[in-house]
This record gives structure tokens, sequence and C-alpha cells, in this order.
């Protein structure tokens, strides 16, 4: 059956008979008939049209929201990611700090041992040096009481010119 437009259905004729239908009744609700159809129309026109704008607007948000999606996911994915990189720079920069106090302890103790070396090189050096002093000393003392046994020991000048005196007569 093909689609039946409201003016078809006005413009529609019957034939005549005797015991027929009253043509200005059939003619009357007939044109009552294609009123109906041609509101029908209209309003199934503009609920196509309404369709078609909801569909397209339903179209739009589910997009609008697959992409929002979209943008969650990779936002929450960079977030992920920064969270990563900022452990793992954390991480690397913790290992710098153990690794470079254990190279300034390691310089230090090595420093501590370079001093306490040079401190026993001082005191040796300095034993070593109260050992000449003592030494020096303790000849300068012997050579002062040697000095003093030869003074006491000597006769003065008189005696010697004496005893030569008395030698040669």
């Amino acid at each position: 059956m093909q689609d039946l437009t409201p003016l078809e259905i006005q413009k529609q004729t019957f034939a005549r008979t005797l015991k027929g239908y009253s043509t200005d009744e059939v003619r009357g609700y007939l044109h009552l008939v294609a009123e109906e159809i041609e509101s029908l129309l209209q309003s199934v026109d503009r609920l196509t049209r309404e369709n078609a704008m909801l569909r397209s607007d339903l179209d739009q948000h589910s997009e609008r929201e697959r992409i929002l999606k979209d943008t969650l996911i990779s936002a929450q994915k960079v977030s992920e990611d920064v969270k990563a990189n900022a452990r793992k720079e954390a991480e690397l920069t913790v290992k710098d700090a153990e690794l470079l106090s254990e190279r300034l302890v390691s310089q230090a103790m090595s420093r501590v041992s370079e001093i306490q070396r040079s401190i026993q090189d001082l005191k040796v050096e300095r034993k070593v040096a109260r050992n000449r002093l003592q030494s020096m000393l303790d000849t300068m003392q012997q050579l002062v009481m040697l000095d003093a046994e030869q003074e006491a020991n000597e006769l003065p000048v008189t005696a010697i010119h004496r005893a030569t005196l008395s030698s040669s007569s």
C-alpha cells in the first residue's frame, strides 16, 4: 500500500450506486480524515526533525563524554607517569646523596688518618729534637765541668813562672 496524502484523500471519488452513502457525508468525512492525516503527517515530520536534533545532540554529548573519558584516562596516565618519574628522580637523588656522603666520609676518614700520621711524625720529631737537645745539654754540662776541672787544676801564672825559675836555677 502506498502512502496516502491528504490531497489524494480529498480528491478520491467513489462510484454512485442507488443505495449508496450520502455523497456529502462521505466527502465531509474524507475531508476530516484528510485534515487528521495532514496533522499527523506534520506531527510526524516535526517529531522526525526533533528526533534528528535530539540524536545529533546525543551524538555530540556522547562524543564529548568519550573525549572527557579519554582526557581523564590520559590525565590519570600522565599523573601516574609524573608520580613514577618523581619517585625515580627522588630515588636517584637519594642514591646520589648517599654516594656523595660515603665519598665525603671516606675523604674525611682519609684526612683524619693523614692528620694522625702527621701528629705521630711530629711527636717523633719532638722526641728526637728533645733527645738531641738533652744530648747537647749533657755535652755542654760535661764541657763546663771539664773546663771547671781544668781551671781548678791550673796553676796561677805566677806559680808557673816560679816553677820555671826554680827549674832553671
